[in-house]
């Protein structure tokens, strides 16, 4: 039990309630019986005597939770989650079967980054290189309140005496408004991060758009921005 009646500095008491008691255990966990208790296990006690049992049932468990699952997405994070896992041939043949049957899209650009998340922040996690490219669609998402915006066209900016051009779709992140014009931030191979103003004719807000979770021939699986994306 967490709660012991012992005399002790009310700080630590309020640190107790709001952090709660420590490491999870193996009773804990067997007690929840979920996929979460066992993963908070292996989290909480990466030496632990039951290490091995718990990733076995944490496996178990996160398995029989998205085994009847009819969205290729649920099978794909299963085989992130577990790459070693006891079902993943199981796994793989039903990412598969549900992707072979999912949307087609086209991809509308060349040299078209695929990122790891439905933001321009995040890694790229490969690139569509040829326009018309078919590709798979696993999961749409609509971006909330940002402040990315993507470039309109090919465009050539100062920035430090320094004439620097951008290709159009480069994605840019809006720092500050100002009336006809925005203050932005970008990189770039050659000068690394960089501001710079950009006429609002010039570029395009990304928020509220649709970003595409997409799958390509050669086994690449990430976010494309929408604008980039047809559906047939």
């Amino acid at each position: 039990m967490c709660a012991k009646f012992i005399r002790i500095p009310t700080i630590v008491i309020a640190l107790t309630l709001v952090y709660g008691c420590g490491s999870s255990t193996w009773s804990d966990a067997q007690e929840a019986d979920t996929y979460e208790a066992y993963q908070a296990y292996v989290e909480d006690n990466p030496e632990g005597e039951h290490i091995t049992e718990a990733k076995k049932r944490a496996d178990s468990r996160y398995w029989n939770s998205i085994k009847n699952d009819t969205t290729a997405a649920a099978f794909e994070t299963y085989l992130d989650e577990f790459p070693g896992g006891r079902f993943r041939n199981e796994a793989r043949k039903k990412f598969n079967q549900l992707s072979s049957t999912s949307t087609k899209a086209r991809v509308t650009g060349s040299n078209i980054i695929i990122r790891s998340d439905h933001t321009t922040e995040s890694p790229s996690a490969g690139v569509v290189a040829r326009e018309g490219t078919i590709v798979q669609i696993l999961e749409v998402y609509t971006s909330g309140n940002s402040s990315e915006a993507i470039l309109k066209q090919d465009i050539t900016v100062s920035n430090n005496g320094n004439q620097i051009k951008l290709p159009g779709g480069k994605a840019v992140r809006i720092l500050e408004d100002r009336n006809d014009s925005v203050r932005a931030s970008f990189s770039t191979p050659g000068y690394g991060a960089v501001q710079a103003t950009i006429s609002k004719d010039e570029i395009e807000a990304m928020s509220g758009n649709i970003w595409y979770k997409i799958h390509t021939s050669d086994d690449i699986t990430g976010w494309i921005y929408g604008k980039f994306v047809e559906e047939l």
